[in-house]
């Protein structure tokens, strides 16, 4: 009995969820996308833009260390989905090394240290390359035809 309680404890000990800290550091970010005007080219599966301070037309509006990229992915289900990551590459952890991607709309390539990060499901997850971490993900709503990007802190 006290085998099974002790292995059970060390069993939830090892398995809990530690906590995820970037060398991005936090910025505040919020976006208002709208899909039927200035935004409507993110309609489309795989498109994408990255959003600086020099796109954005609301005072409140904020675009985190190194710019937000968004893009249109794939979900779990198949159907389309936004995900909202920080163009800043976690390996140079610099807000002007900003991640590019590839042509295959598939991939964010870091042009300096070349790591390659996943975009297609949404995940961010470190493809290649030498960095340590995922991209930094944001939140992201939708609403209709509004995508909301912001702060996940």
């Amino acid at each position: 009995m006290k085998r099974t309680l002790f292995c059970m404890l060390a069993f939830f000990i090892l398995s809990c969820d530690k906590t995820y800290i970037s060398s991005i550091p936090d910025y505040p970010v919020y976006l208002e996308l709208d899909l039927d005007y200035e935004d409507k080219a993110l309609k489309a599966i795989q498109a994408y833009h990255i959003y600086t301070q020099k796109d954005i037309n609301q005072d409140i509006e904020r675009t985190g260390f190194g710019g937000v990229l968004v893009y249109h992915g794939i979900s779990d289900n198949g159907t389309g989905a936004y995900y909202a990551f920080d163009a800043a590459c976690p390996h140079e952890a610099n807000r002007t090394v900003t991640v590019e991607v590839d042509a295959d709309r598939i991939y964010a390539v870091c042009p300096k240290c070349q790591s390659k990060y996943e975009l297609l499901n949404g995940i961010g997850n470190r493809i290649s390359g030498p960095s340590k971490e995922q991209l930094k993900a944001y939140h992201v709503q939708t609403v209709g035809n509004k995508v909301y990007v912001r702060s996940t802190y």
